[in-house]
């Protein structure tokens, strides 16, 4: 129902289910805005910010928003990246781990999604609280699939780059 882009069914659900769009779903345990992250879905997104729900949370996973946009390969994540930092979602904010979604990003050598980040003011000296205690740079050396992440973090301006491209 998140993903079918029908504001009418959104609305209904507003007024028969307790809590929606803010709080849980009851039946998978999950915040509402996750489910929708999780399923790409653009619309219901943008309708759950009109009704002001909190972007300030972390999940039983431990994910926040970002982390959640991230964590899936949905077409649709760099444009509900941009939407949820639009919305104030928290750039820098820690993760399972202390993980940010810089770090997640690396490590998945998602370049378009650093390049948002940093737009955004990703803290790349911020250490994960884990093993090595790496930066997003070290973390893609560590354990990266490719080395695109790398090149890009390393073209920065050092471990220290906040938001520069």
């Amino acid at each position: 129902m998140l993903a079918s882009g029908d504001e009418a069914q959104w609305q209904a659900l507003e007024e028969l289910v307790d809590r929606f769009p803010h709080g849980v779903d009851a039946f998978v345990g999950r915040h509402w805005i996750t489910n929708a992250t999780d399923c790409g879905s653009v619309a219901s997104v943008r309708w759950m910010l009109t009704r002001g729900i909190d972007l300030h949370f972390q999940d039983d996973e431990g994910y926040t928003p970002l982390h959640s946009a991230l964590k899936r390969a949905q077409p649709a994540r760099y444009e509900l990246l941009d939407i949820l930092l639009a919305a104030g979602a928290q750039v820098n904010a820690k993760g399972v781990s202390g993980w940010a979604p810089a770090h997640m990003a690396a490590v998945r050598d998602d370049v378009q999604a650093l390049r948002i980040l940093v737009r955004h003011g990703a803290d790349l000296s911020s250490r994960t609280e884990v093993d090595h205690r790496g930066t997003p740079l070290e973390e893609a050396r560590r354990y990266g699939r490719s080395r695109e992440a790398v090149a890009f973090l390393a073209s920065l301006d050092g471990p220290n780059a906040k938001g520069r491209r």
